[in-house]
C-alpha cells in the first residue's frame, strides 16, 4: 500500500491565473499558441523589471527560436545550456509548459534540471475543451488534426539495452481514443501488459467519464479496462509516484505514452529523467488544432527540482 504521507505534493495552485507573478530575479521560459490560457503572462508582463524572459516564438521538430532570433537545437545539450548563460547564481527558472509542445518543453526542462538552478514548472488549465462538431467514436473533443508518428521526445531516446524486451505499456489517457488505438497497433504490447492511467479527479469532475467514453473501444478490445490505475489529472507528482509503484510491483521496464494531460506528461518526463534505464517515453506527436480550448482556469506551479534532486 502506498504511504502517501511520505509522498510530498510540491504544488502551488492559484484559482485564477491573474493571481500569479514569478519571483523577482528569476528567468521565465514560455511560448504562445492559439489558446487563450497560453497568454496569461500578459496580465503581469509589463509590471515586472527584474525578471528575464526567454520567449519561444517558433517551434520545429528539432529546433526552436526565441523572439531575438537565437536558435536552439533540441538534441544538443550544449545548445540548450545557452538558455541559462546570463542567469545569476541562486536564481530560479520557471518553465511555462502551457503553450509549448511536448518536444520543446521536455528538452528545455531536462536541460534546466541539469543546471545548478531551482526549477519550477507553470501550467494553466483550460476553462473548457472544444467539442467536435461531428463527434465519432474515440473523438468527442476537437483536439488534434493528425498524428505525425511515433518517435522519441528529443533528448529521451533510449539507447540502453538494459530495458527488458518484455515490457509494460502504460498509456496516460486523455479524451482521444484514436491515439490509444494507434499506439497499441504500432508497439504491439501484450493485452495482459497494458496498464492505462486515467486522471481522477480530472480538471472537472465529469472528465473521468469522458476519458472512459473516448477510449472505450480500445479498453474493451484489449480487456485492459480491468487494470486501469488512477492519478490526479492536474498533478505530475501523483503520476510520478504511481509510475514508481508500477515499477516496484511489476519488476519490468515500462513504456509510457503521455497522451493525456500535460501534468501527467510532466510526471512521466520527470520519472524518465530520474530513471532513464527503466522507462521509455513513447509519443505520437499530434498536430494540435487551432483554438482547441476556451478560457483559462487554475494555474499550478510545480516545484520539480525538489523532486528530481531528492534522494528518493
Amino acid at each position: 500500500m502506498r504511504n502517501i504521507k511520505l509522498e510530498p505534493i510540491l504544488t502551488e495552485t492559484f484559482d485564477m491565473s491573474e493571481s500569479f507573478v514569478p519571483e523577482e530575479g528569476s528567468l521565465y521560459v514560455y511560448g504562445n499558441n492559439s489558446e487563450e490560457r497560453s497568454r496569461h503572462i500578459e496580465n503581469w508582463l509589463d509590471t515586472v523589471d527584474s525578471i528575464k524572459f526567454r520567449h519561444i516564438c517558433d517551434e520545429k521538430p528539432l529546433v526552436f527560436f526565441l523572439d531575438d532570433g537565437k536558435e536552439y537545437f533540441l538534441r544538443s545539450g550544449n545548445s540548450l545550456e545557452g538558455l541559462w548563460d546570463d542567469l545569476a547564481e541562486g536564481s530560479k527558472i520557471y518553465i511555462d509548459i502551457t503553450g509549448l509542445t511536448h518536444s520543446v518543453w521536455a528538452a528545455v526542462l531536462k536541460s534546466a534540471l541539469n543546471s545548478k538552478y531551482e526549477v519550477l514548472v507553470v501550467y494553466v488549465e483550460p476553462e473548457s475543451y472544444v467539442r467536435s462538431g461531428e463527434p465519432v467514436e474515440g473523438q468527442v473533443y476537437d483536439l488534434s488534426e493528425r498524428i505525425s508518428g511515433i518517435a522519441p521526445l528529443p533528448g529521451f531516446a533510449v539507447l540502453s539495452r538494459s530495458l527488458s524486451a518484455e515490457f509494460l505499456f502504460v498509456p496516460l489517457l486523455g479524451f482521444e481514443g484514436t491515439r490509444l488505438k494507434f499506439l497499441i497497433e504500432e508497439i504491439q504490447p501484450g493485452h495482459d501488459q497494458i496498464l492505462p492511467v486515467v486522471g481522477l479527479p480530472g480538471f472537472e469532475a465529469w472528465y473521468v467519464f469522458e476519458t472512459y467514453k473516448g477510449n472505450k473501444s480500445a479498453l474493451l478490445e484489449t480487456d485492459c479496462w480491468q487494470t486501469i490505475r488512477h492519478a490526479q489529472g492536474n498533478c505530475p507528482f501523483s503520476c510520478f509516484y504511481l509510475l514508481e509503484d508500477i515499477i516496484k510491483d511489476e519488476n519490468l521496464s515500462i513504456k509510457v505514452a503521455p497522451i493525456g494531460t500535460k501534468p501527467h506528461a510532466l510526471g512521466a518526463v520527470l520519472f524518465a529523467i530520474k530513471n532513464p534505464h527503466l522507462v521509455e517515453i513513447i509519443y505520437d506527436h499530434p498536430v494540435r488544432k487551432t483554438g482547441r480550448t476556451d478560457g483559462a482556469s487554475k494555474l499550478h506551479v510545480y516545484h520539480v527540482s525538489a523532486l528530481v534532486n531528492s534522494g528518493s
